[in-house]
Protein backbone atom coordinates (compact mmCIF):
# COMPACT_ATOMS: atom_id res chain seq x y z
CA UNK A 1 0.00 0.00 0.00
CA UNK A 2 1.10 3.45 -0.69
CA UNK A 3 1.39 5.80 2.00
CA UNK A 4 3.68 8.69 1.33
CA UNK A 5 3.15 10.62 4.47
CA UNK A 6 4.69 7.69 6.73
CA UNK A 7 6.89 6.58 3.67
CA UNK A 8 6.76 3.19 1.97
CA UNK A 9 9.13 0.08 1.46
CA UNK A 10 8.54 -2.70 -1.79
CA UNK A 11 8.58 -5.61 -1.77
CA UNK A 12 8.91 -8.19 -4.68
CA UNK A 13 8.01 -11.75 -4.34
CA UNK A 14 9.36 -14.91 -5.57
CA UNK A 15 8.87 -16.57 -8.29
CA UNK A 16 11.21 -18.55 -10.09
CA UNK A 17 11.42 -17.76 -13.84
CA UNK A 18 8.54 -15.48 -13.37
CA UNK A 19 10.73 -12.57 -12.67
CA UNK A 20 10.00 -11.30 -15.94
CA UNK A 21 7.17 -9.34 -14.65
CA UNK A 22 9.17 -7.88 -12.08
CA UNK A 23 11.01 -6.11 -14.79
CA UNK A 24 8.31 -4.71 -16.40
CA UNK A 25 6.88 -3.56 -13.54
CA UNK A 26 10.10 -1.50 -12.21
CA UNK A 27 10.37 -0.24 -15.58
CA UNK A 28 7.09 1.58 -15.54
CA UNK A 29 8.01 2.30 -11.89
CA UNK A 30 11.12 4.23 -13.02
CA UNK A 31 9.76 6.19 -16.25
CA UNK A 32 6.05 7.38 -14.82
CA UNK A 33 6.67 7.77 -10.66
CA UNK A 34 10.72 7.56 -10.19
CA UNK A 35 10.40 8.96 -6.74
CA UNK A 36 8.66 5.71 -5.96
CA UNK A 37 11.65 3.82 -6.51
CA UNK A 38 14.30 6.67 -5.47
CA UNK A 39 12.37 7.79 -2.15
CA UNK A 40 11.50 4.02 -0.97
CA UNK A 41 12.70 3.21 2.41
CA UNK A 42 13.56 -0.59 1.72
CA UNK A 43 13.36 -3.11 -0.59
CA UNK A 44 12.36 -6.63 0.08
CA UNK A 45 12.46 -9.57 -1.84
CA UNK A 46 12.62 -13.31 -1.81
CA UNK A 47 14.27 -15.57 -4.33
CA UNK A 48 13.81 -13.86 -7.66
CA UNK A 49 12.28 -11.08 -6.04
CA UNK A 50 15.91 -10.31 -3.90
CA UNK A 51 17.65 -11.55 -7.46
CA UNK A 52 15.52 -8.20 -8.93
CA UNK A 53 16.04 -5.69 -5.99
CA UNK A 54 20.04 -6.29 -5.88
CA UNK A 55 20.20 -5.56 -9.66
CA UNK A 56 18.40 -2.71 -9.81
CA UNK A 57 19.70 -0.80 -7.10
CA UNK A 58 23.34 -1.91 -8.19
CA UNK A 59 22.38 0.31 -11.26
CA UNK A 60 22.03 -3.16 -13.88
CA UNK A 61 20.53 -1.72 -16.94
CA UNK A 62 17.31 -3.80 -18.05
CA UNK A 63 18.34 -5.26 -21.10
CA UNK A 64 21.53 -6.67 -19.77
CA UNK A 65 19.36 -8.47 -16.66
CA UNK A 66 17.00 -9.55 -19.55
CA UNK A 67 19.99 -11.08 -21.43
CA UNK A 68 21.12 -12.76 -18.34
CA UNK A 69 17.98 -14.58 -17.68
CA UNK A 70 16.77 -15.14 -21.05
CA UNK A 71 20.41 -17.17 -21.29
CA UNK A 72 19.18 -19.28 -18.05
CA UNK A 73 15.94 -20.08 -19.92
CA UNK A 74 17.85 -20.76 -23.18
CA UNK A 75 20.07 -23.92 -21.26
CA UNK A 76 17.40 -24.89 -19.75
CA UNK A 77 15.01 -25.36 -22.68
CA UNK A 78 17.83 -26.06 -25.28
CA UNK A 79 18.16 -29.55 -23.14
CA UNK A 80 15.78 -32.26 -23.90
CA UNK A 81 14.96 -32.82 -19.93
CA UNK A 82 15.07 -29.33 -19.89
CA UNK A 83 15.63 -28.56 -15.98
CA UNK A 84 16.62 -31.84 -15.24
CA UNK A 85 19.32 -32.49 -17.37
CA UNK A 86 22.48 -33.05 -15.51
CA UNK A 87 24.09 -30.13 -16.68
CA UNK A 88 21.85 -27.71 -16.32
CA UNK A 89 23.21 -25.84 -13.04
CA UNK A 90 20.97 -22.44 -11.64
CA UNK A 91 23.18 -22.40 -8.83
CA UNK A 92 26.12 -22.21 -10.94
CA UNK A 93 24.60 -20.04 -13.67
CA UNK A 94 23.24 -17.42 -11.11
CA UNK A 95 26.70 -17.36 -9.13
CA UNK A 96 28.24 -16.78 -11.97
CA UNK A 97 26.13 -14.47 -13.54
CA UNK A 98 26.25 -12.11 -10.39
CA UNK A 99 29.97 -11.89 -10.04
CA UNK A 100 30.17 -11.13 -13.37
CA UNK A 101 27.67 -7.89 -14.15
CA UNK A 102 27.86 -6.58 -10.18
CA UNK A 103 29.78 -3.92 -9.42
CA UNK A 104 32.61 -4.72 -7.10
CA UNK A 105 31.00 -2.12 -4.63
CA UNK A 106 27.12 -3.46 -4.67
CA UNK A 107 27.96 -4.22 -0.98
CA UNK A 108 27.97 -0.45 -0.06
CA UNK A 109 25.35 -0.14 -2.42
CA UNK A 110 22.88 -2.19 -1.37
CA UNK A 111 23.27 -2.16 2.33
CA UNK A 112 20.47 -0.99 4.95
CA UNK A 113 18.35 -0.40 1.68
CA UNK A 114 17.66 -4.22 0.49
CA UNK A 115 16.40 -6.89 2.34
CA UNK A 116 16.69 -10.85 1.41
CA UNK A 117 14.49 -13.37 2.84
CA UNK A 118 16.74 -16.34 3.91
CA UNK A 119 15.04 -19.66 5.29
CA UNK A 120 17.69 -21.30 8.42
CA UNK A 121 18.10 -25.16 7.35
CA UNK A 122 18.68 -25.68 11.47
CA UNK A 123 15.25 -24.80 12.56
CA UNK A 124 13.83 -23.61 9.28
CA UNK A 125 12.94 -20.34 10.78
CA UNK A 126 13.05 -17.14 8.52
CA UNK A 127 15.75 -14.46 8.33
CA UNK A 128 15.99 -11.20 6.77
CA UNK A 129 19.50 -9.99 5.65
CA UNK A 130 19.90 -6.32 4.65
CA UNK A 131 23.68 -5.77 6.13
CA UNK A 132 26.76 -7.14 3.83
CA UNK A 133 30.26 -6.33 4.29
CA UNK A 134 31.81 -7.41 0.69
CA UNK A 135 30.51 -8.20 -2.56
CA UNK A 136 31.02 -12.32 -1.71
CA UNK A 137 28.57 -11.94 0.58
CA UNK A 138 25.96 -10.30 -1.58
CA UNK A 139 26.67 -13.29 -4.05
CA UNK A 140 25.99 -15.74 -1.12
CA UNK A 141 23.07 -14.07 0.48
CA UNK A 142 21.57 -14.25 -3.34
CA UNK A 143 22.52 -17.86 -4.03
CA UNK A 144 21.11 -18.93 -0.80
CA UNK A 145 17.80 -17.24 -1.04
CA UNK A 146 17.43 -18.57 -4.77
CA UNK A 147 18.26 -22.40 -3.88
CA UNK A 148 15.24 -24.61 -3.87
CA UNK A 149 16.35 -28.06 -2.27
CA UNK A 150 16.48 -30.79 -4.81
CA UNK A 151 15.86 -28.83 -7.84
CA UNK A 152 19.49 -27.16 -7.72
CA UNK A 153 20.87 -29.66 -5.12
CA UNK A 154 21.28 -31.80 -2.05
CA UNK A 155 23.36 -29.61 0.12
CA UNK A 156 22.37 -26.23 0.91
CA UNK A 157 24.81 -23.33 0.15
CA UNK A 158 25.95 -20.81 3.21
CA UNK A 159 25.84 -17.84 4.19
CA UNK A 160 28.42 -16.43 7.04
CA UNK A 161 29.03 -20.05 7.93
CA UNK A 162 25.26 -20.93 8.34
CA UNK A 163 23.45 -23.21 5.69
CA UNK A 164 20.06 -21.64 3.83
CA UNK A 165 17.52 -22.31 1.39
CA UNK A 166 15.21 -20.27 -0.56
CA UNK A 167 13.55 -17.56 1.66
CA UNK A 168 10.46 -18.61 -0.11
CA UNK A 169 10.01 -21.74 1.79
CA UNK A 170 9.33 -19.74 5.06
CA UNK A 171 8.37 -15.95 3.19
CA UNK A 172 7.61 -15.30 -0.06
CA UNK A 173 6.84 -11.36 0.56
CA UNK A 174 8.84 -10.07 2.84
CA UNK A 175 7.08 -6.76 4.69
CA UNK A 176 8.24 -4.93 7.50
CA UNK A 177 4.70 -2.91 7.25
CA UNK A 178 1.16 -4.04 5.36
CA UNK A 179 0.15 -0.41 5.35
CA UNK A 180 3.20 1.14 3.93
CA UNK A 181 4.74 -1.54 1.33
CA UNK A 182 4.01 -1.84 -1.57
CA UNK A 183 3.62 -5.21 -2.75
CA UNK A 184 4.20 -6.73 -6.60
CA UNK A 185 3.40 -9.92 -7.42
CA UNK A 186 2.91 -11.94 -10.68
CA UNK A 187 -0.08 -14.18 -9.63
CA UNK A 188 -3.27 -13.09 -9.15
CA UNK A 189 -3.93 -12.18 -5.62
CA UNK A 190 -4.24 -9.17 -3.41
CA UNK A 191 -1.16 -7.86 -3.81
CA UNK A 192 -1.08 -4.01 -4.72
CA UNK A 193 0.81 -4.37 -8.32
CA UNK A 194 -0.60 -7.93 -9.71
CA UNK A 195 -2.47 -9.19 -12.45
CA UNK A 196 -6.22 -8.35 -11.96
CA UNK A 197 -8.86 -11.08 -13.37
CA UNK A 198 -12.60 -10.45 -13.72
CA UNK A 199 -14.22 -13.38 -11.68
CA UNK A 200 -16.87 -14.23 -8.86
CA UNK A 201 -14.19 -16.90 -7.41
CA UNK A 202 -13.43 -14.86 -4.29
CA UNK A 203 -11.57 -17.72 -2.83
CA UNK A 204 -7.98 -17.11 -1.84
CA UNK A 205 -4.92 -19.04 0.11
CA UNK A 206 -1.96 -17.55 1.78
CA UNK A 207 0.92 -19.67 1.20
CA UNK A 208 4.60 -18.60 2.74
CA UNK A 209 2.70 -14.72 3.54
CA UNK A 210 1.87 -14.74 -0.26
CA UNK A 211 -1.91 -14.49 -1.15
CA UNK A 212 -3.17 -16.04 -3.92
CA UNK A 213 -6.74 -16.10 -6.03
CA UNK A 214 -7.87 -19.88 -6.62
CA UNK A 215 -7.79 -19.28 -10.55
CA UNK A 216 -6.83 -21.34 -13.39
CA UNK A 217 -4.50 -18.39 -14.33
CA UNK A 218 -2.36 -18.80 -11.56
CA UNK A 219 -2.42 -23.01 -11.97
CA UNK A 220 -0.44 -22.20 -14.95
CA UNK A 221 1.60 -19.47 -14.13
CA UNK A 222 3.02 -21.83 -10.76
CA UNK A 223 3.54 -24.24 -13.41
CA UNK A 224 6.07 -22.13 -14.97
CA UNK A 225 7.83 -21.07 -11.56
CA UNK A 226 10.88 -23.88 -12.21
CA UNK A 227 9.82 -24.85 -15.54
CA UNK A 228 10.79 -22.29 -18.15
CA UNK A 229 8.26 -21.04 -20.88
CA UNK A 230 8.91 -20.06 -24.05
CA UNK A 231 10.71 -16.29 -24.76
CA UNK A 232 7.73 -15.08 -25.87
CA UNK A 233 5.57 -15.80 -23.53
CA UNK A 234 8.15 -14.34 -20.80
CA UNK A 235 8.20 -11.47 -23.16
CA UNK A 236 4.33 -10.72 -22.32
CA UNK A 237 4.42 -11.12 -18.92
CA UNK A 238 7.06 -8.79 -18.63
CA UNK A 239 4.91 -6.56 -20.69
CA UNK A 240 2.09 -7.48 -18.18
CA UNK A 241 3.92 -6.17 -14.84
CA UNK A 242 4.47 -3.14 -17.10
CA UNK A 243 0.70 -2.71 -17.70
CA UNK A 244 -0.39 -3.70 -14.07
CA UNK A 245 2.43 -0.98 -12.99
CA UNK A 246 0.08 1.54 -14.83
CA UNK A 247 -3.32 0.20 -13.01
CA UNK A 248 -1.89 0.72 -9.91
CA UNK A 249 -0.05 4.64 -10.97
CA UNK A 250 -3.27 5.33 -12.41
CA UNK A 251 -5.85 4.03 -9.19
CA UNK A 252 -3.45 5.40 -6.78
CA UNK A 253 -3.43 9.03 -8.93
CA UNK A 254 0.06 8.68 -9.09
CA UNK A 255 1.86 9.29 -12.74
CA UNK A 256 5.10 11.33 -14.05
CA UNK A 257 5.76 12.54 -17.69
CA UNK A 258 7.03 9.81 -19.65
CA UNK A 259 9.53 11.35 -22.28
CA UNK A 260 8.65 9.50 -25.59
CA UNK A 261 10.89 8.13 -28.11
CA UNK A 262 12.70 10.03 -30.42
CA UNK A 263 12.33 7.57 -33.55
CA UNK A 264 8.61 6.59 -33.03
CA UNK A 265 5.73 8.01 -35.34
CA UNK A 266 3.50 10.58 -34.29
CA UNK A 267 0.35 8.23 -33.67
CA UNK A 268 3.19 6.52 -31.06
CA UNK A 269 4.14 9.94 -29.37
CA UNK A 270 0.59 10.64 -28.98
CA UNK A 271 0.16 7.34 -27.54
CA UNK A 272 3.31 8.02 -25.05
CA UNK A 273 2.18 12.00 -24.10
CA UNK A 274 1.78 11.86 -20.66
CA UNK A 275 -1.94 11.93 -19.64
CA UNK A 276 -1.15 13.29 -16.03
CA UNK A 277 1.65 14.80 -14.12
CA UNK A 278 2.81 15.64 -10.56
CA UNK A 279 5.39 17.60 -9.36
CA UNK A 280 4.43 17.18 -5.59
CA UNK A 281 4.18 14.36 -2.96
CA UNK A 282 0.43 17.13 -2.65
CA UNK A 283 -0.10 16.27 -6.18
CA UNK A 284 0.84 12.34 -6.10
CA UNK A 285 -1.66 12.36 -3.41
CA UNK A 286 -4.83 13.21 -5.72
CA UNK A 287 -5.14 17.31 -5.92
CA UNK A 288 -4.73 18.15 -9.15
CA UNK A 289 -3.61 14.75 -10.58
CA UNK A 290 -5.44 14.18 -13.20
CA UNK A 291 -5.30 17.53 -15.27
CA UNK A 292 -6.40 16.26 -18.68
CA UNK A 293 -7.57 13.21 -17.33
CA UNK A 294 -8.31 10.79 -20.16
CA UNK A 295 -11.38 8.45 -20.76
CA UNK A 296 -11.50 5.19 -18.06
CA UNK A 297 -9.51 2.35 -18.83
CA UNK A 298 -8.55 4.13 -22.31
CA UNK A 299 -4.93 3.66 -21.52
CA UNK A 300 -5.63 -0.05 -20.17
CA UNK A 301 -7.36 -1.08 -22.81
CA UNK A 302 -4.69 0.21 -25.01
CA UNK A 303 -1.63 -1.87 -22.98
CA UNK A 304 -3.48 -5.12 -23.49
CA UNK A 305 -0.60 -7.30 -25.04
CA UNK A 306 -3.62 -10.44 -25.85
CA UNK A 307 -3.19 -11.05 -29.06
CA UNK A 308 0.92 -10.35 -29.82
CA UNK A 309 1.66 -7.11 -31.60
CA UNK A 310 5.14 -5.24 -31.94
CA UNK A 311 3.53 -2.12 -32.22
CA UNK A 312 1.96 -1.97 -28.97
CA UNK A 313 5.63 -2.79 -27.23
CA UNK A 314 6.62 0.93 -28.62
CA UNK A 315 3.73 2.56 -27.07
CA UNK A 316 4.88 0.74 -23.67
CA UNK A 317 8.81 1.82 -22.91
CA UNK A 318 11.61 2.15 -25.15
CA UNK A 319 13.81 0.14 -23.29
CA UNK A 320 11.98 -2.47 -23.01
CA UNK A 321 11.14 -2.79 -26.48
CA UNK A 322 15.23 -2.31 -27.49
CA UNK A 323 15.89 -5.32 -25.08
CA UNK A 324 13.04 -7.57 -26.40
CA UNK A 325 14.09 -6.49 -30.07
CA UNK A 326 17.51 -7.76 -29.36
CA UNK A 327 16.03 -10.95 -28.11
CA UNK A 328 14.00 -11.60 -30.85
CA UNK A 329 16.67 -11.20 -33.20
CA UNK A 330 19.35 -13.45 -31.47
CA UNK A 331 16.37 -15.91 -31.38
CA UNK A 332 15.17 -15.83 -34.82
CA UNK A 333 18.89 -16.84 -36.38
CA UNK A 334 18.74 -19.55 -38.50
CA UNK A 335 20.79 -21.78 -36.17
CA UNK A 336 18.56 -21.56 -33.48
CA UNK A 337 15.83 -22.17 -36.08
CA UNK A 338 17.11 -25.38 -37.48
CA UNK A 339 18.08 -26.30 -33.94
CA UNK A 340 14.31 -26.07 -32.68
CA UNK A 341 12.61 -27.88 -35.99
CA UNK A 342 11.05 -30.97 -35.61
CA UNK A 343 13.02 -33.19 -37.48
CA UNK A 344 16.23 -32.03 -35.26
CA UNK A 345 14.41 -32.64 -32.18
CA UNK A 346 12.89 -35.86 -33.19
CA UNK A 347 16.30 -37.10 -33.81
CA UNK A 348 18.02 -35.55 -30.40
CA UNK A 349 15.44 -37.42 -28.79
CA UNK A 350 16.26 -40.85 -30.62
CA UNK A 351 19.56 -40.07 -29.82
CA UNK A 352 18.96 -39.41 -26.51
CA UNK A 353 19.66 -43.08 -24.81
CA UNK A 354 23.48 -42.81 -26.08
CA UNK A 355 24.14 -38.99 -25.67
CA UNK A 356 22.69 -38.83 -21.99
CA UNK A 357 24.97 -41.32 -20.62
CA UNK A 358 27.86 -39.37 -21.82
CA UNK A 359 26.62 -35.69 -20.49
CA UNK A 360 25.96 -37.06 -17.57
CA UNK A 361 29.50 -38.30 -16.77
CA UNK A 362 31.07 -35.04 -18.09
CA UNK A 363 28.44 -32.98 -15.80
CA UNK A 364 29.01 -35.22 -12.76
CA UNK A 365 32.95 -34.74 -13.08
CA UNK A 366 32.79 -31.23 -13.72
CA UNK A 367 30.36 -30.72 -10.25
CA UNK A 368 33.08 -32.75 -8.28
CA UNK A 369 35.97 -30.55 -9.82
CA UNK A 370 34.07 -27.56 -8.81
CA UNK A 371 32.95 -29.50 -5.14
CA UNK A 372 36.67 -30.15 -4.23
CA UNK A 373 37.27 -26.66 -2.36
CA UNK A 374 34.31 -27.10 -0.47
CA UNK A 375 34.22 -30.87 0.24
CA UNK A 376 35.27 -30.79 3.81
CA UNK A 377 32.95 -28.31 5.07
CA UNK A 378 30.11 -29.54 3.03
CA UNK A 379 30.77 -33.28 4.71
CA UNK A 380 31.59 -31.81 8.45
CA UNK A 381 27.70 -30.48 7.99
CA UNK A 382 26.71 -33.49 6.49
CA UNK A 383 27.26 -35.60 9.19
CA UNK A 384 26.35 -33.32 11.80
CA UNK A 385 22.54 -33.13 10.46
CA UNK A 386 22.94 -36.91 9.90
CA UNK A 387 23.30 -37.39 13.79
CA UNK A 388 21.00 -35.10 14.64
CA UNK A 389 18.19 -37.29 12.43
CA UNK A 390 19.47 -40.34 14.03
CA UNK A 391 19.46 -38.86 17.60
CA UNK A 392 15.94 -37.75 16.83
CA UNK A 393 14.84 -40.62 15.48
CA UNK A 394 16.07 -42.78 18.17
CA UNK A 395 14.49 -40.99 20.73
CA UNK A 396 11.14 -41.12 18.89
CA UNK A 397 11.01 -45.06 18.22
CA UNK A 398 12.75 -45.89 21.67
CA UNK A 399 9.92 -46.58 23.99
CA UNK A 400 9.76 -44.48 26.88
CA UNK A 401 8.86 -46.88 30.22
CA UNK A 402 12.27 -48.52 29.11
CA UNK A 403 14.02 -45.54 29.59
CA UNK A 404 12.59 -44.91 32.70
CA UNK A 405 13.33 -49.07 33.87
CA UNK A 406 16.81 -47.76 33.39
CA UNK A 407 17.14 -45.15 35.05
CA UNK A 408 15.37 -46.58 38.12
CA UNK A 409 17.55 -49.28 37.99
CA UNK A 410 20.30 -47.38 38.43
CA UNK A 411 18.98 -45.55 41.29
CA UNK A 412 20.16 -47.16 45.00
CA UNK A 413 17.11 -48.18 46.66
CA UNK A 414 15.78 -46.40 49.91
CA UNK A 415 16.91 -48.19 53.51
CA UNK A 416 14.41 -50.29 55.15
CA UNK A 417 13.73 -50.13 58.83
CA UNK A 418 14.45 -52.77 61.03
CA UNK A 419 11.80 -54.95 62.47
CA UNK A 420 12.25 -56.63 65.49
CA UNK A 421 11.06 -60.72 65.30
CA UNK A 422 11.77 -63.32 63.11
CA UNK A 423 9.56 -62.52 60.31
CA UNK A 424 11.52 -59.86 59.31
CA UNK A 425 13.21 -60.42 55.86
CA UNK A 426 17.05 -59.12 55.36
CA UNK A 427 18.71 -59.10 51.43
CA UNK A 428 22.51 -60.77 51.88
CA UNK A 429 23.36 -57.58 50.68
CA UNK A 430 21.87 -56.26 54.18
CA UNK A 431 24.02 -58.58 56.58
CA UNK A 432 26.85 -57.17 58.34
CA UNK A 433 29.87 -59.96 58.24
CA UNK A 434 31.02 -57.94 61.65
CA UNK A 435 29.39 -58.09 65.23
CA UNK A 436 26.20 -57.69 65.90
CA UNK A 437 24.85 -56.22 68.53
CA UNK A 438 21.33 -56.07 68.23
CA UNK A 439 19.08 -58.94 69.25
CA UNK A 440 17.59 -59.53 65.54
CA UNK A 441 21.02 -59.94 64.49
CA UNK A 442 22.34 -62.58 66.91
CA UNK A 443 18.75 -64.35 65.71
CA UNK A 444 19.58 -64.29 62.43
CA UNK A 445 23.36 -65.23 62.76
CA UNK A 446 22.03 -68.08 65.17
CA UNK A 447 19.69 -69.46 62.47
Amino acid sequence: MYDPERGWSLSFTGCGFLGFYHIGATCCLSERAPHLLRDARMFFGSSAGALHCVTFLAGMPPDQVIQVVVEAVRRARNRNLGVFHPSFNLSKHIRDGLQKYLPANVHQLISGKVSISLTRVSDLENVLVSDFESKDEVVDALVCTSFIPVFCGLIPPSFRGVRYIDGGVTNSLPISDTKTTITVSPFHGESDICPKVKSTNFFHVDFTQLNLRLCSENVYLLSHVLFPPDIKVLAELCFQGYRDAVRFLEENGICNRLHPCLNLSLPQQDVLAPHCETTSLEASLGVAAWPTKPPENKLLNHLSILPWDESILETLSPQLTIAMREIFKIQGGYMNKICNSLPVKVMSYMMLPCTLPVESVIAVVQRLVLWLPYIPDDIQWFHSVTSQICSRVINHLLPTSRSQMLASSQQPSPHKPEHHGTSALLLPKDLDTGPVDSPAGRKVQTA
